[in-house]
């Protein structure tokens, strides 16, 4: 019994060592409850993710099976879909961003009151929405994220 309880302690220890990975599912949970547009409603639904354990199952399931398998095989099993784009700084408020697919070219700019305006190449407004390290744009009906 007791070279079982070793035995598992040492696949633990092996599995779970510098997989600190991308923790894709928790990011998920929190654009699911993040991406009401009222604030009420955000607020309820990160109550009952954080009082339902929704959240301390997702940090589970992503510590120990996730970023475990992104370790070991380079690709976390819950990918983000994310458009292929080159972000390029212009300078410390200006941004260049250019979609690999298709080519187009949108200009993020943050403004002095902390909010951002994206544009596309003939000067018109996108909507443009920043949580962390991601971008969200909307264009003719169609929403794209990108991580930045």
């Amino acid at each position: 019994m007791k070279k079982l309880v070793y035995g598992a302690i040492a696949a633990l220890t092996l599995l779970a060592t510098g997989c600190t990975g991308t923790f894709q599912l928790m990011q998920s949970v929190h654009r699911w409850h993040h991406g009401f547009k009222e604030r009420w409603t955000d607020e309820a639904c990160y109550l009952v993710a954080c009082i339902l354990p929704i959240y301390a199952a997702a940090y589970t399931v992503d510590t120990i099976f996730l970023n475990s398998v992104e370790f070991w095989m380079g690709t976390n099993p819950i990918t983000m879909q994310t458009a292929e784009a080159t972000i390029t700084r212009l300078d410390a408020n200006t941004a260049l961003v250019q979609s690999k697919t298709t080519g187009e070219t949108y200009t993020l700019r943050r403004n002095a009151d902390g909010t951002y305006l994206l544009t596309d190449a003939q000067g018109n407004a996108v909507s443009a929405e920043i949580q962390g390290s991601l971008l969200t744009m909307t264009a003719a009906g169609e929403t794209r994220t990108v991580m930045m």
